[in-house]
């Protein structure tokens, strides 16, 4: 729908939401920023006390939005699909899936054969083929409805090599989930379904590395983390009517990292 006045254009009230990995970090933080504007909510994750905990902190904070926490490992078909299914049945369609599970860790390149390249599997299931099953599930069923807005979680670490750690398995899992996001735009526009991915920096939440903390700061031209929220406002633009003309972007999020490195 173009809009047509800005009074409601950022609006998501009454708007039905998946967050993959919504238990905690910036998935919650867009859990929150959705639940607090109106919409109603469904996170996911790996962890049933992660997830009760979270869904307990959301139905407290907001006890008149409709919020639910499903337990699923993403990188599981079957998973996937009864997240999707239990979604449509409890909330009747779907209108925006942000996939956001993810995984980081690495180490040098070469030591992946130590470990017959499991560290590589692990990260590439569950940041990019994860991604790929849950928007093609998604989107099966916004066919049906008439569209909806897929948002991918990427990194900054798709479009530059961020230092000193050592993470190609991650930043080659979040590079292809960027060009995923493209194709996938294109591809499902004809069916109303906006694909766009969202690539944050750092940011203050509970996955910090204290002893990297100062130097990714130093090579952060704003000279700070960025705030979970800040991540939530944009991600809540890109399920608006705002951005309806909005598709196969590549949002950065990251006080400028990339531009000094």
């Amino acid at each position: 729908m173009t809009i047509t006045s800005l009074k409601n254009a950022f609006s998501v009230e009454g708007k039905n939401v998946i967050i993959t990995g919504g238990t905690q970090g910036l998935g919650l933080a867009m859990a929150d920023g959705y639940a607090e504007l109106g919409a109603n909510v469904a996170i996911t994750g790996r962890n049933a006390e992660k997830g009760a905990k979270a869904l307990a902190g959301l139905r407290e904070k907001y006890p008149n939005a409709k919020i639910e926490y499903y337990q699923a490992d993403q990188t599981k078909q079957e998973d996937a699909q009864a997240v999707i299914d239990a979604f449509v049945q409890d909330f009747g369609k779907i209108d925006v899936l942000i996939n956001n599970a993810g995984a980081g860790g690495g180490d040098d390149a070469i030591g992946y054969i130590k470990d017959n390249f499991e560290n590589w599997n692990r990260v590439i299931a569950l940041d990019l083929t994860a991604y790929f099953m849950m928007a093609c599930m998604a989107a099966e069923k916004m066919k049906d409805s008439g569209g909806g807005s897929i948002i991918n979680i990427t990194s900054n670490a798709a479009l530059t090599v961020n230092k000193p750690q050592k993470m190609v398995n991650y930043s080659t899992a979040k590079a292809g989930a960027n060009h995923m996001t493209e194709m996938l735009a294109w591809e499902w526009a004809e069916y109303g379904i906006r694909v766009n991915a969202i690539a944050p920096g750092y940011f203050r939440t509970d996955l910090e590395i204290p002893e990297l903390t100062d130097i990714w700061r130093s090579y952060t031209p704003t000279g700070r983390f960025g705030e979970p929220i800040e991540v939530a406002a944009l991600a809540v633009y890109l399920g608006s009517e705002a951005s309806e003309q909005m598709t196969g972007a590549i949002l950065v999020i990251d006080g400028g990292y990339i531009l000094a490195n």
